[in-house]
Parts: C-alpha cells; sequence; structure tokens
C-alpha cells in the first residue's frame, strides 16, 4: 500500500516498500451506480434534516469488509497479498441499500446506519473469506458476525430530542436505493484534513478474475 497524491487507485506488484508512519486502512465494497446518486440525495436529505451528527464523507460510501486500523505499508503490501487471491475466486454480487438503523440502540447511538440487502449470502461470504486469509496471515480479526452496513455518520455525545425525531421520521420511510453490483473491493485510506476524514482509495481488488481468465483462455 502506498501514500500518494492524485485520484487512481495504482498497484505494484512485488515491489518491496520501506516503512512509513502508519495509516489507518479499512476493506470495503464501494457503493456503486445508481445506487450512488440515490444514497447521496439520502445522505443529503439527513445532513439537512438531522442535526448534531458527524457524517461521513459523501463521496465515498462503502460497505466494510474489515477495518486495520493502523497498518504500515509493508504490513498493508502483505494484506493486499493475502487479500487478492482470496476474492479473485468470488462471484460479483447484486447489493442494494435499504433501511436506516442505529449501533448498538437508540438509548446509546454511537453510529447511524443503512442497510444493505440483495444478495447477503455472498456478501457474508467475501467478508468470511477476507477474514480467514487475513487471519492466516497473522492479522488480528473482527470475532462478532458480520453486520453488512453503510456507515452514514456518529451522532455527538449529547444527541438532543429535536434530532433524533426527524431520525425516527426518516427511518420508518425505509429508503431504498437501485441495485448495483458490486465487482470489486477496495482499500481504502482514512486521511485527515481541515474539512475532515477523507477516505482516500488506494488498491482495487477485483473480484471473479479467476472465472474471467478461464473464460478468455491463454494468452497466445
Amino acid at each position: 500500500m502506498r501514500r500518494g497524491g492524485g485520484d487512481s487507485v495504482t498497484g505494484r506488484h512485488g515491489d518491496a516498500e520501506p516503512d512509513t508512519d502508519p495509516v489507518r486502512a479499512f476493506l470495503a465494497i464501494p457503493v456503486q451506480p445508481p445506487a450512488l446518486a440515490a444514497f447521496q440525495a439520502l445522505r443529503e436529505r439527513l445532513v439537512t434534516e438531522v442535526a448534531a451528527v458527524r457524517w461521513t464523507p459523501a463521496e465515498s460510501p462503502h460497505i466494510t469488509l474489515h477495518f486495520f486500523g493502523a497498518i504500515s505499508a509493508s504490513d498493508g503490501g502483505r494484506a493486499l497479498g493475502v487479500l487478492r487471491p482470496a476474492v479473485a475466486v468470488l462471484p460479483p454480487m447484486t447489493l442494494r441499500l435499504c433501511g436506516l438503523g442505529v449501533f448498538p440502540s437508540m438509548a446509546r447511538p454511537r453510529v447511524l446506519w443503512c442497510g444493505v440487502d440483495g444478495e447477503e449470502d455472498a456478501l457474508k461470504e467475501c467478508a468470511r473469506a477476507c477474514s480467514a486469509a487475513l487471519h492466516v496471515a497473522g492479522f488480528p480479526v473482527e470475532r462478532r458476525p458480520y453486520r453488512a452496513h453503510c456507515t452514514l455518520g456518529r451522532p455527538r455525545k449529547l444527541w438532543p430530542a429535536n434530532a433524533r425525531e426527524p431520525w425516527a421520521r426518516l427511518v420508518d420511510e425505509e429508503p431504498t436505493t437501485p441495485a448495483f453490483t458490486a465487482a470489486h473491493a477496495v482499500l481504502y485510506e482514512s486521511v485527515p484534513g481541515p474539512a475532515g476524514i477523507r477516505h482516500v482509495p488506494r488498491e482495487i481488488l477485483p473480484l471473479d478474475t479467476v472465472t474471467a481468465a478461464a473464460v478468455r483462455g491463454p494468452r497466445s
């Protein structure tokens, strides 16, 4: 994994990289069109109507598969080395964002989220395969059952009633996006800045590259 400017996501296979300061990173499925526009419209409405929340970046909604926390460049490269083959054998999946909720409860709201449905079993298998590969490679993994969601934001410590009420109304509406095809995972870096945290894509990990290679056949 490399740090650097620009918007592109690139990778150099097999290159040794010197360790730099650790970065905060996570692996996720990015929300794609046509769901992306619907999600951003929902987020804009939430930001307008629901107060006292630290909202996640608008440009990079995602469904987290694994959270690394702080990770060095060498460990990032090692993680990619086991994750690429783990996801390469998995098929693309059809997903959509559906419904709103809170972790752990409205009595102690810490995370506001949008739910996920569609090919949920395939998504869970993707998360399981990633965790298994990372565990074998010596990385710590989440022991709790996987709960697919797209994080919207985190309420302030004292979340007032006048903010909870519009949230509850929106929960009752059960907003839903169109379905989208998830054909790759992305390794993101969380980059702090004056306007807040940005989630910068660093590496793309395509799904189903093994099947695609078999269909193409050997190169002449």
